[in-house]
């Protein structure tokens, strides 16, 4: 029953879409080293078909224009899916780099997804994130020593919800990772601008209504995380967002296989649990002198692997918890446990010594650096056709169930030419023309 009420409770609370202005609820370090870089995805890599405007043409965010693609979409995201995002996934699965395996249900509505009898959710061919089973795709540690600040659910305009964490993150400077939910992106337009222009934090995708993922069809799920990617593109420059974590911790072969190989997303997890999200409930799961306890024996605790937190941002006491943790970290630090403390996506950029993905300096966005530099208008293909040829090959990574320490790897690896000819790109080895992918949605 517990269970049962909170899901509804949080569903209310995540999805701020039904009225445009809410109630409120009662209650840089300095880069060093030098490190092999790869801030972009190549330009033959099979997204760079799928979201390719060129930002000249991107309209004022939080405009009627800016809306009018996504106007429709409600809670039902499925009911208008480019034919371009089915395409990907058709040939992903011609390719059998999607796996069948069967669905999961929640039967009493609760947060843990439940597979069919006699199938181990925690083991292949399933390897479910919420059963502990580690894809050696996904990220669930930081790199020693460090911590991977993110926060989820927003953007939303309670004043003592995001506008609170976003004023404490720029008085203190300091850079987190926002995993948002699409349809709250629509509703808070500037409160998302605040997190991407104010505070230059990088944006990643939660979802566009923050369902069960294993619960839903594949085209489901590739409407879920294609609008969502879509009006995070449109909003920053034409920015494709390279990092993603599913809602409730929900993520398996079939989940993260459509994420990465139709749209170049890298799952992420988290190692450390806040539960900050119970506090919502009647009665609640955890309290804030207990969040604030588990944080001061995490930050004392081993330094090896480091920590990815879950943390939120739609509720005055999610934001309360994160601002009482925050002074920890540097309470920690002078005691002789030293951390670092960066957004998640800082954990792979170069920012610091050490902080790479599978060896490499990776940026923010699958194809920009962060927030201020240029967006690779090739891998757009903003303004025209492309001229150059490219063969690529695709490096599939094997799924296995990992009970130890897991280490990212990157999602995806290609090589290309730059012969003149007709350019080509490749998912999972199957070549296709990069013009024929381009639908009317995605050109509104």
């Amino acid at each position: 029953m517990f269970a049962k009420s909170l899901i509804a409770l949080l569903s209310t609370l995540a999805l701020v879409t039904a009225v445009p202005n809410p109630v409120p609820p009662p209650a840089q370090q300095e880069r060093r080293g030098v490190l092999p870089t790869s801030w972009h995805h190549p330009r033959d890599h099979p997204v760079a078909a799928l979201f390719r405007r060129g930002p000249e043409d991107l309209p004022a965010v939080g405009s009627d224009a800016w809306r009018a693609k996504f106007a429709n979409l409600g809670q039902n995201p499925e009911a208008n899916i480019p034919q371009a995002w089915l395409d990907a996934l058709h040939r992903a699965q011609a390719a059998n780099l999607i796996p069948n395996i069967p669905l999961a249900t929640s039967p009493d509505g609760g947060s843990t997804a439940v597979y069919p009898p006699g199938v181990n959710g925690g083991q292949e061919p399933i390897c479910s994130s919420q059963f502990q089973c580690r894809h050696t795709d996904d990220i669930w540690d930081a790199p020693s020593g460090m911590i991977g600040l993110s926060v989820d659910d927003g953007p939303v305009s309670f004043p003592d919800a995001s506008p609170r964490l976003y004023d404490f993150l720029r008085t203190h400077n300091q850079k987190v990772t926002h995993f948002m939910i699409g349809a709250n992106i629509l509703n808070a337009p500037t409160m998302f601008m605040r997190a991407f222009e104010e505070l230059g934090d990088d944006i990643g995708v939660h979802t566009w209504t923050h369902r069960h993922m294993s619960l839903l069809s594949n085209e489901q799920l590739v409407a879920e995380l294609g609008w969502t990617l879509q009006i995070i593109y449109d909003s920053t420059e034409g920015r494709v967002a390279r990092y993603w974590r599913p809602p409730y911790g929900d993520c398996d072969n079939r989940v993260r296989a459509i994420a990465k190989h139709v749209f170049g997303l890298t799952t992420v997890i988290w190692n450390q649990d806040s539960r900050d999200w119970t506090m919502a409930a009647n009665p609640p799961g955890t309290t804030l002198a207990r969040i604030q306890s588990d944080f001061a024996n995490w930050l004392s605790g081993p330094r090896t692997p480091g920590l990815v937190i879950l943390e939120h941002e739609i509720t005055a006491d999610d934001v309360t918890a994160f601002i009482n943790m925050y002074p920890l970290i540097a309470a920690a630090s002078s005691s002789g446990q030293p951390w670092t403390a960066v957004s998640v996506a800082q954990l792979f950029d170069g920012h610091v010594e050490g902080a790479t993905l599978n060896g490499t300096a990776v940026g923010w966005y699958q194809n920009a650096k962060d927030n201020e530099g240029d967006v690779d208008q090739e891998m757009d293909v903003a303004g025209g056709s492309p001229t150059t040829s490219s063969s690529a090959g695709h490096s599939n990574s094997t799924t296995s169930t990992r009970t130890g320490t897991a280490t990212a790897t990157a999602t995806s690896t290609s090589s290309h030419s730059t012969s003149d000819a007709h350019k080509t790109f490749t998912l999972g080895g199957v070549a296709v023309g990069a013009l024929v992918l381009i639908t009317s949605a995605l050109a509104l």
